[in-house]
């Protein structure tokens, strides 16, 4: 018989085994001896056997003889059991059937609490006595007694038992994409923490509903050593809270897609983002026509590009409408620095009817260093800049400002900033600043300067369009998401007439209708990208 269904057979049978062997023997301890014994030769007869018709039968006749040969030893008072006998080196199932019985052991001594772990290890392998493990613990002799015998009935119970894996031990799930709502710390952000794939699955499986670390460990298949280090690490960042009952409840908002959510998302945004394409975005066109052209430095005076940038930074930041709701009370301050919501996603293995990637936006990132100016850049599926936020860095934008403040001069201390402006394309092979630049005052912030107030808010209507899409997006995400994160997702289901999906979308819309021209590949890394400042480059 092949090993698979060996094992198949066997598995189904450990119960009645056990039934078997305690109906005979009427002693716990005896019992776990005589169903191991009865379980290694069933197998072993298995896998040597073909042609089983009646395995019922066959495997009833097994256990009798290992029975009978078990009274027959004990009678002769030839074997070592657990009743202290000597055994007869001649017979080498004994070895087996305690190996057997010592790896279960082990198993079981895992499943037990850190404390409980260490006074059985101590207690029963290192040889110490209990005065001894006290001193050593700090506990009391007492209560080390205590932690012993509920230990050791802990261990009956789990050799009792057989443990089964979860859903997760067979089909374990990936994170395809992780991120944050706010700034990182010096450890980084979600993916950071949640970089290898068993971390990720020790997070899901205490997404839905508070778990024990043997609980997490089970829906895994693994031991709770491997589960204990990984959740300590995750509760002490905020990724993970801590419940009644040594319980643990995952703190991060993941999205479960399905092909059908996904499409009916798609199809709506489309249409929201067709309404802006034709009753907002030419009301951002006529107003920046309005506005005197020397504000502005445009690379190549080419005006595709100023609204390749300032179309999707208007829809952020103007028609954002205060709706009495903030994520700010979701947010986790971290050991590291780190104060933001995480996020990620599970990946998924189906293909929908439209190409995910053109819609997936990175921002808005907006930055400032120690000359006045301000930054903001979302990442497009259009431009082709490497990286994530990481790569955005307010350093290139210091450098970038000496540069057009004739403060950088090209000698040997400045040829790593001068590398990097390369690399990222912010100046060109001519020595040209390669993105928008616009004059301000610099009193306030990318979105809340004076540049920005100049551009067209929402009216009526779009606030109308505004509060009908989220609830139109809340009703077909709230089921999606466990009861402890319905209060997120309401939010998060708020203003998504500014999201980054729609953003992406009107982009798209705009290029199929000729607004917008495709950048050239030398224009590409400044696309998306304002620089405020008190002064323009020449």
């Amino acid at each position: 018989m092949d090993q698979q269904t060996a094992d198949r057979l066997i598995t189904g049978y450990l119960t009645k085994l056990y039934g078997f062997a305690l109906s005979k023997t009427q002693n716990i301890a005896k019992a776990e001896e005589l169903a191991a014994a009865i379980t290694l030769e069933a197998y072993d007869a298995l896998l040597h056997r073909e042609n089983i018709c009646n395995p019922d039968g066959y495997i009833y006749q097994v256990a009798r003889h290992v029975y009978a040969r078990y009274i027959a030893g004990k009678s002769k008072n030839a074997r070592c059991g657990f009743d202290g006998q000597f055994a007869d080196p001649t017979d080498f199932t004994v070895d087996l059937e305690q190996l057997q019985i010592q790896r279960l052991l082990r198993r079981e001594i895992a499943y037990l609490s850190n404390i409980q772990r260490q006074i059985v290890i101590a207690y029963y392998y290192d040889r110490l006595k209990v005065k001894q493990i006290a001193a050593q613990t700090g506990l009391s002799e007492g209560t080390v007694k205590w932690h012993l015998h509920d230990a050791k009935n802990s261990l009956r119970k789990g050799l009792d038992q057989m443990r089964t894996m979860g859903n997760l031990g067979i089909q374990p799930i990936t994170f395809c994409d992780m991120g944050d709502s706010g700034n990182a710390g010096d450890k980084g952000d979600t993916r950071d923490f949640l970089a290898r794939r068993p971390t990720q699955n020790i997070a899901y499986a205490a997404y839905h509903a508070p778990k024990t670390i043997h609980e997490i460990a089970q829906e895994l298949g693994v031991s709770p050593l491997f589960v204990e280090d990984e959740v300590q690490v995750l509760e002490e960042y905020g990724f993970m809270d801590k419940q009644p009952g040594g319980k643990y409840l995952t703190n991060i908002y993941i999205t479960e897609p399905t092909k059908e959510l996904d499409e009916q998302m798609h199809h709506l945004l489309c249409h929201y983002a067709d309404i802006l394409c034709e009753r907002y975005v030419p009301r951002v066109i006529e107003t920046l026509d309005r506005l005197d052209p020397a504000g502005f430095y445009i690379p190549g005076n080419d005006r595709n590009l100023l609204l390749w940038s300032v179309i999707p930074y208007s829809i952020g930041y103007r028609l954002h409408v205060d709706k009495g709701v903030s994520a700010a009370a979701f947010s986790v301050k971290r050991p590291d620095g780190g104060d933001y919501i995480a996020f990620a996603c599970l990946q998924s293995g189906y293909r929908t009817d439209f190409d995910q990637d053109k819609y997936n936006i990175c921002g808005d990132m907006t930055r400032a260093g120690k000359y006045p100016w301000h930054s903001w850049q979302i990442n497009t599926y259009y431009d082709n800049r490497p990286g994530d936020w990481r790569e955005n860095l307010y350093s290139d934008y210091d450098a970038l400002y000496e540069f057009y403040t004739g403060r950088l001069p090209e000698a040997d201390a400045n040829l790593d900033k001068y590398r990097r402006l390369y690399e990222k394309g912010y100046l060109t092979e001519t020595k040209q600043v390669n993105l928008i630049v616009i004059q301000d005052d610099n009193t306030g912030w990318a979105g809340n300067n004076a540049f920005t107030k100049k551009l067209p808010g929402a009216d009526d209507e779009l606030q109308q369009l505004s509060d009908q899409l989220d609830q139109k997006v809340y009703t077909l995400q709230k089921d999606h998401y466990p009861a402890h994160m319905q209060p997120l997702t309401r939010i998060q289901c708020s203003n998504m007439l500014t999201s980054n999906g729609i953003r992406a979308r009107v982009l798209e819309q705009l290029v199929q209708t000729g607004v917008l021209q495709l950048p050239s590949q030398t224009q590409q890394p400044g696309l998306t990208t304002l620089l405020f400042s008190d002064v323009l480059p020449k």
